[in-house]
């Protein structure tokens, strides 16, 4: 059962709104996502500046070396990830190194998830020197590749390594590096960045706009690399607070009018249409599930050769078959989520659900456990058999539950292992399956209020508040998600006076409500109607959270309010 509670966090409310020129409501949002002075919500609501490369660790080191291999004329190999983060990370450093090096120069690989794994590796640094590369360039993977790091510096290659992943500690607890040329990641000790919280496509754009300033060539591209280091952001789900909602908005405004023929043409395989305005959702859940589609069911490099496209006609048909190939990862999901659901039931009230499905295609693990954290609200590893005999698995976890630390302090039965709080991954064989479970259950460390799911509501707001004015001005807080949640609002005791259940799979209900205070409005709540109609019984008052919205139907507006969450009134 998820309980519910009101942010308490103090302010003058008031005062802060007359400065700013905004309704206290939204000061009080604005104090709810930690927020407190008036210069910090001004550079909020008018965009906070996106800090200098500078501050990155080893930016200059990077440049400097960059810059040597375009005059001695080096074959450069650029090495990423099978993710949206990676792909995006790969078109931006693609795009702007291709101004300075040829075609014969300059390379892309992306490891197959599957046969490679994830980042780089030994195999990569032999390819690599037998081509005669002499410096490589990560993004988005390498932070924790000590071997592949090694065995490039014995050949003589330097490696350029971006990344963003947390840093691995030795035995004293300090924060291991590899052997790279330069290591660009703002979770170094000592880096002056001013946000570790960016994603990996974000550390490539600052390093591609140093380059390109620097040069004052190449300058118009910079829009375009924008809003692929935005689509990341959203999809690696980083914070949108500071420069990341800066670079989220920028790209939420000027993606539809990008010059890259790949993106135009994926816009248009998703009917996302140029008039259309888009949210952090069509980045999130429209545009990123169809990037990933290439690396989850075939090659990430199906996405990578759709943005550095340059034919309409031949971009048109890599979007069609990256729809394609997300509708298929679709109903794979759905299958894998049904059996996970299955095994969990089994597992009774544990405090991390620990699921081995062995027919599950492997990149959809991750997915399959994010689905089941959300349902039982539990961390959450899906297991599957990977192709080497051993077992891969992906992790979601909830707060309170460092993914990434629990899964350090059982190294010795891993294989691989990687990632974040709140999501990781490893590698284990068969025989360590059993004592891993046992192990991590033992150590889990989670009280009984980590497992409950808190729902935080922004302000108790009747009804009658919601006027055209108000309703319109909290767009001024978008764009919403991790770190910038949309708000919620909550109101008791609202009698439904009526209801339909609507949709082409009667999955929408439409309802007529009414507050305490008498005012009326409408609703809609996305949820099947019969089970609606079970919880519902013979009540008609329930507690709700919902947000506003005005309705445009043949020019007549109406406001509406969309229920999120809500649990009924006993009589």
């Amino acid at each position: 059962m998820k309980k519910w509670f009101v942010y308490g966090k103090k302010a003058d409310f008031q005062e802060l709104g007359e400065k700013l020129s905004l309704d206290p409501v939204l000061v009080r949002i604005l104090r709810n996502r930690d927020l407190t002075t008036e210069e910090e919500m001004r550079n909020f609501l008018e965009g906070e500046e996106i800090p200098s490369p500078l501050f990155l660790p080893d930016s200059i080191r990077f440049l400097n070396r960059l810059e040597r291999a375009m005059k001695e004329g080096e074959k450069v190999r650029i090495v990423g990830d099978y993710d949206v983060d990676g792909v995006c990370a790969s078109t931006i450093l693609a795009k702007a190194l291709s101004l300075f090096f040829s075609k014969e120069q300059l390379s892309v690989v992306i490891p197959h998830r599957i046969l490679d794994g994830y980042g780089i590796n030994e195999q990569i640094i032999e390819e690599a020197k037998a081509e005669g590369i002499s410096l490589l360039i990560t993004c988005d993977n390498g932070i924790s590749a000590f071997s592949a790091m090694e065995k490039a510096k014995s050949y003589g290659m330097d490696v350029l390594l971006t990344d963003h992943h947390d840093l691995r500690r030795d035995e004293d607890g300090k924060k291991r590096i590899p052997e790279a040329f330069a290591v660009v990641n703002p979770k170094r000790e000592g880096s002056k960045y001013p946000n570790e919280e960016i994603c990996g496509a974000m550390v490539c754009y600052l390093l591609m706009k140093m380059l390109l300033e620097k040069r004052q060539k190449g300058l118009e591209l910079l829009e375009e690399l924008a809003c692929f280091a935005g689509i990341a952001t959203v999809c690696d789900v980083m914070p949108l607070q500071k420069e990341n909602r800066v670079i989220v908005k920028y790209c939420l405004t000027h993606l539809q009018k990008t010059q890259n023929i790949g993106m135009q043409a994926l816009l248009k395989q998703c009917h996302i249409l140029p008039e259309q305005e888009i949210s952090s959702y069509t980045l999130g859940f429209q545009i990123g599930p169809c990037i990933n589609a290439g690396g989850r069911l075939e090659s990430a490099m199906l996405a990578l050769s759709l943005f550095l496209e340059e034919d309409e006609g031949k971009a048109e048909e890599k979007a069609a078959h990256l729809l394609v190939l997300n509708e298929e990862r679709k109903e794979m999901t759905k299958k894998g989520v049904d059996e996970a659901k299955a095994l969990a039931e089994q597992e009774g009230d544990v405090p991390l659900l620990f699921l081995v499905l062995p027919d599950l295609h492997e990149s959809l693990a991750g997915i399959v456990a994010g689905r089941i954290r959300e349902a039982y609200y539990r961390p959450c590893f899906i297991l599957t058999n990977g192709e080497d005999g051993s077992c891969k698995a992906s992790g979601r976890s909830i707060p309170g539950y460092p993914m990434a630390e629990r899964l350090e302090e059982q190294k010795e039965l891993l294989l691989r292992f990687g990632g974040h709080p709140m999501a990781a991954g490893f590698s284990v064989t068969k025989e360590n399956v059993p004592g891993l479970k046992k192990a991590l259950l033992q150590n889990a460390r989670l009280q009984a209020e980590d497992l409950e799911e808190k729902v935080w509501i922004d302000v108790v707001l009747p009804f009658s508040y919601l006027k055209e004015d108000f309703v319109r001005s909290l767009s001024r807080l978008e764009p919403f998600g991790r770190g910038n949640e949309k708000p919620a609002f909550a109101q008791k005791n609202v009698l439904l006076k009526d209801f339909k259940i609507v949709g082409k799979n009667k999955n929408a209900i439409k309802l007529y409500l009414e507050d305490e205070q008498g005012t009326r409005v409408e609703g809609v709540l996305f949820e099947d109607g019969e089970k609606f109609l079970n919880k519902k019984s013979s009540r008609n008052k329930f507690n709700l959270l919902y947000y506003p919205k005005i309705q445009v139907y043949n020019n007549i507006k109406q406001l509406q309010v969309v229920v999120s969450e809500y649990f009924w009134k006993e009589d």
